[in-house]
């Protein structure tokens, strides 16, 4: 896996398709897909070791806390089956990816008492 640095992500998130969210260790994580090229469609891997949000919220209720890994997967199963339509890095090193369907995800630039790597990042993996 190739670590990819901040500067990348609108570039390489913008239209690309969710396939799949989980949990890497202590890590949340979303999957984007590009299969424009499907000789050699590529995945890019956002990696989130701080808080996030999702807009608007589940439909189903979710307590607000956040160490609880089946909660964050509820609040990240919203974006599953999206495709991205815009991603910018904000001043403070925030993360804000817009789906097509006005659907958004934000994750914070700052850390938390339980960052244990940068706030979020991405990582470069071939799909499969």
């Amino acid at each position: 896996m190739l670590n990819l640095n901040h500067d990348d992500a609108p570039a390489l998130l913008r239209e690309r398709f969710v396939v799949e969210i989980g949990i890497r260790q202590a890590w949340p994580y979303v999957t984007f897909a590009d299969h424009r090229d499907e000789a050699s469609p590529q995945e890019v891997r956002l990696y989130i070791d701080s808080s996030f949000t999702v807009m608007p919220g589940p439909a189903v209720p979710v307590p607000a806390e956040e160490d609880d890994e089946k909660l964050r997967l509820l609040r990240l199963a919203e974006v599953l089956n999206r495709t991205v339509h815009d991603v910018t890095v904000e001043d403070d090193g925030s993360l804000m990816v817009r789906f097509h369907d006005n659907v958004r995800l934000r994750v914070s630039g700052h850390s938390q008492p339980w960052t244990a790597h940068d706030v979020w990042w991405l990582g470069s993996c071939p799909a499969g």
